[in-house]
């Protein structure tokens, strides 16, 4: 039977969005992606349910979601996703698929995720409310074992006659799980991943982890400058309750722009990113506002702590380390304005300041300026630094 766009978006996307199992029927071609953007309009349900359930996930970021209506690049996002979880399936590699169809599959989602790059805010918005769920999909798979042989059922449930008369046919079970890297880390699908998830900036910031030294700054930075949406990425950075997690996604943060500084960026990318960072080092002294000892914040004593120098995520001194260094740059970027109005925030931002240079050491910080120092036009007058 002719799948249509309705099945398409009831079975797929609509559970790629909200969660759930989601059909993965055979690839997508680019005849059939042309249909299912000429018959859009015609299932106007089935696309209400998605787009409601992306308007769900942008509310938790901005507090007036634009109208989301989805669109025929949005679909061609769906259907590469679609096409790409095809090729990670072990049935992928049989003999009835040939290594022409496999090329022909992985060229047509390639073609299919090279959407024009965007910077629009209700497209950057309706982008990762489609694809917010990515770096989460997984598949389980399902090995029964019986007495006289053995399937394995891959993102599948068995049938029933399989696992009936558990205890007379010896009927065992094991789930395990692919991940994301496991099925959409391979040689064959990584790039064009890679060049998906490049259509959802939104999605990248909010999710650096998965991203690591893929992340790049240059073409997110704009999100900096949308001060709802800089909020929403600032918040979910460290959201972890637990020292070494609060700072995971921030070093890779500073990781990605000490990366960009080996390059040639704009100066105002770089001063975003930085009051950026700066901002989120501001968040987390403010989080230790309260904190019993006025005199050592507990955050920096387990994760800049001695002995576990060797341990620590790349990044995470430069993070640190980088209001000290901006400050003997352009002091208008060493912190967030704003601070000195609480005496206990602004108390426990000094005492930050002054453990971290303590910890990390002036080399650190002096190198660090120094390569700022290369991008920033407006240097700090000489009485200013002196007064520091």
């Amino acid at each position: 039977m002719k799948r249509t766009v309705a099945d398409f978006l009831d079975g797929f996307v609509l559970p790629l969005v909200a969660g759930g199992e989601m059909n993965v029927g055979k690839p997508i071609s680019e005849p059939e992606i042309r249909m299912f953007c000429r018959d859009l309009p015609h299932a106007s349900v089935e696309a209400d349910k998605v787009d409601d359930a992306r308007a769900n996930v942008v509310a938790e970021l901005v507090v007036r979601p634009p109208p989301l209506i989805l669109d025929e690049d949005e679909l061609h996002l769906a259907a590469a996703v679609h096409n790409l979880l095809y090729l990670s399936h072990p049935d992928a590699e049989s003999w009835a698929v040939t290594k022409g169809m496999e090329r022909r599959v992985l060229d047509t989602a390639s073609a299919f995720a090279k959407r024009a790059l965007t910077v629009g805010r209700r497209k950057v918005l309706a982008r990762h409310g489609l694809l917010h769920n990515v770096f989460d999909i997984s598949r389980t798979d399902l090995t029964i074992k019986w007495w006289t042989g053995r399937a394995t059922f891959y993102g599948q449930e068995p049938p029933k006659r399989l696992i009936a008369w558990r205890s007379l046919r010896r009927v065992t079970q094991e789930n395990t799980t692919a991940s994301f890297s496991q099925l959409f880390g391979t040689e064959l699908v990584a790039p064009v991943m890679h060049t998906l998830v490049r259509r959802t900036p939104l999605t990248i910031l909010l999710n650096p982890l998965q991203m690591g030294a893929a992340l790049g700054w240059e073409e997110t930075v704009f999100l900096l400058r949308d001060a709802e949406l800089a909020r929403a990425v600032a918040y979910r950075a460290i959201e972890a309750d637990n020292p070494s997690a609060v700072v995971a996604a921030p070093a890779v943060f500073a990781s990605a722009f000490e990366q960009m500084l080996e390059r040639n960026p704009l100066e105002p990318d770089v001063r975003a990113v930085a009051a950026f960072l700066v901002h989120l080092n501001a968040l987390l002294a403010v989080g230790e506002a309260d904190a019993r000892d006025p005199r050592r914040s507990a955050l920096l004593n387990v994760v800049l702590a001695p002995d576990r120098a060797a341990s620590r995520p790349r990044g995470l001194t430069g993070f640190f380390a980088l209001p000290a260094a901006v400050a003997r740059v352009d002091r208008r970027l060493a912190e967030p304005p704003g601070l000195d109005s609480d005496r206990r925030v602004a108390a426990r931002w000094q005492q930050h300041r002054a453990q971290v240079e303590q910890d990390v050491g002036e080399a650190v910080i002096e190198t660090l300026a120094g390569r700022l120092a290369r991008h920033l036009t407006v240097p700090v007058a000489s009485g200013e630094r002196a007064a520091q």
